[in-house]
């Protein structure tokens, strides 16, 4: 087997949503709850990598799991922080694809001059609950019954990841394309 982890190409954007669309379709993981059209999906691709980094892990050749990191939120004082989200092909689970590309990922934002890594996971999802923990993420919050989807509301935790030591001025965070 041969693991090869890059940035994603807007031609990667038909499989990446082929990966996601059974979390969407039969699962709570993603809040979304219709399908993007590739156009739209390749948009939302574009706009993410214009600041963050958006990995895929290649296995054999073909893309196998995904990872990106996005704005945490809007306003000025949050800059030094963004969520990061990871999903992967099912037949793809247990071979070290989700820490392999959680490696990277980190280590790109990290390198960018964030701070603080969140990452937002439904209830119920003790996988990634289980997977987030022994990477080193710490649970930090609850937000209750924050979406509803297939009937019922679901709440929502939020886990944390210091990224490196918080100075008491930090510089602004440099854009993925200018990291490279």
């Amino acid at each position: 087997m041969e693991k090869r982890i890059r940035m994603a190409t807007i031609e990667d954007c038909e499989r990446i949503l082929e990966i996601y669309t059974p979390y969407i379709l039969n699962t709570t993981v993603s809040f979304e709850t219709e399908v993007p059209s590739a156009e739209a999906f390749g948009e939302r691709m574009k706009d993410v990598q214009a600041q963050f980094p958006w990995l895929v892990c290649e296995v054999d050749g073909k893309v196998a799991g995904y990872a990106y990191a996005s704005k945490h939120a809007q306003r000025a004082a949050y800059q030094w922080s963004v969520d990061v989200s990871i999903y992967l092909d099912e037949s793809y689970h247990r071979m070290h694809i989700a820490t392999d590309l959680y490696n990277a990922l980190i280590d790109l934002v990290r390198a960018q001059g964030y701070f603080t890594a969140y990452a937002l996971i439904s209830v119920p999802n003790e996988r990634s609950d289980a997977f987030h923990e022994k990477f080193g993420f710490k649970h930090v919050g609850t937000l209750h019954k924050a979406g509803y989807k297939h009937g019922e509301w679901h709440d929502l935790k939020y886990y944390e990841y210091e990224l490196a030591v918080y100075p008491d001025v930090p510089k602004e965070p440099v854009s993925i394309h200018e990291l490279l």
